[in-house]
């Protein structure tokens, strides 16, 4: 009997995990800036994970997004306008502040109310609307997960004082206004593509049919920003990956077979920032990485990667540490340019 019990109660406890690990979306509209606390119980602004906000919002409002909405990843205020406020209620820490039409906020979502600025953790896509005229300073600073900016402005809005992280998010604009973002202050430093973020998940049974495998699923392997790739591979699907995935901003390659990453595969791939290696991997090929100028962030290998062939790093100048697990037998020359070799990082 006690076993039965205890059985039931492992299962009822998977079934609370898996509750809480669903996606919880809401959409909201909001009258009258500073009201949106009027549409939701706290309850409510626990548990959602994907809001989408219309009507008018305040500094007010983002308050209670980045400090009441403990789970929320995507937000959506593409078809809200954000208004003026006036008064100590916002999202300036500590202070009375005035808040201007049609910016976001300082401190939108980074709490410096104890003197340490902690940015949202939870937050991974913003979506903007195209009325927004500036992102005031510290808007999303330390929102470490914050991997998608939309701005729908196809005029660059101002962007403030550490309002956002150039090595953490790739920002999505408009069709055919890259050129005005890229010179306009600011925005020059970040990994800034055109249209929609479009993401896959592939599954490959049959080596060298990822190309085919990414039509079948309604995609053109061109288009696609975040990928995921898992099962079995061969150097026909890297080809694949090297030619005619020019606009990759994230890779995971850690569910496939692959033990090599053959010669410049990811060269020169300019909005790549993250990568995921395979588990299995050997050999990292001559010039693999290089001029992937927005790749950022510690890169760990797998303990079983024993060669890192000539330049394979080279001019990926955001990239903090190379970090090797294992033991590695063959060294290229050149891996980073010779100012950058400290990053080159051995654990053992």
């Amino acid at each position: 009997m006690k076993k039965k019990q205890l059985g039931i109660f492992f299962l009822l406890c998977l079934i609370v995990c898996g509750l809480s690990a669903q996606t919880v979306s809401k959409t909201l509209f909001v009258p009258k800036a500073g009201a949106l606390k009027e549409q939701i119980t706290e309850a409510e602004a626990k548990s959602i994970t994907h809001l989408t906000i219309t009507g008018k919002i305040n500094a007010i409002d983002f308050k209670l997004m980045r400090d009441s909405m403990t789970k929320l990843e995507v937000l959506d205020i593409s078809n809200a306008s954000v208004t003026v406020y006036m008064g100590k209620e916002g999202t300036y820490p500590l202070k009375r502040f005035t808040y201007l039409p049609y910016f976001i906020p300082a401190y939108a979502f980074c709490n410096a109310e104890d003197g340490t600025l902690r940015g949202k953790s939870t937050l991974k896509r913003v979506i903007l609307p195209p009325s927004i005229l500036n992102i005031d300073k510290f808007a999303f600073k330390n929102c470490n997960n914050l991997t998608i900016l939309q701005v729908n402005k196809k005029t660059p809005p101002n962007l403030q004082e550490e309002a956002l992280n150039d090595s953490l998010t790739a920002v999505f604009i408009p069709l055919g206004c890259k050129d005005d973002y890229k010179r306009k202050k600011g925005w020059d430093k970040f990994a800034i593509l055109e249209g929609a973020p479009e993401s896959l998940t592939i599954n490959i049974t049959k080596p060298g049919e990822l190309g085919n495998e990414i039509m079948k699923a309604g995609h053109q392997p061109s288009e696609v920003n975040y990928l995921t790739i898992k099962g079995n591979i061969n150097e026909d699907d890297f080809k694949m990956i090297r030619d005619f995935m020019p606009d990759l901003v994230s890779i995971d390659l850690s569910e496939t077979t692959a033990t090599d990453i053959p010669d410049f595969t990811f060269t020169q791939k300019k909005y790549l920032m993250t990568v995921h290696l395979p588990n299995k991997l050997v050999s990292i090929g001559e010039r693999a990485f290089s001029g992937c100028i927005h790749l950022a962030g510690d890169l760990v290998l797998p303990p079983t990667v024993k060669k890192i062939k000539d330049g394979a790093f080279l001019d990926c100048d955001k990239l903090s540490r190379v970090i090797v697990q294992g033991n590695i037998s063959v060294l290229g020359k050149d891996i980073f340019r010779d100012t950058n070799k400290q990053k080159l990082v051995f654990t053992k």
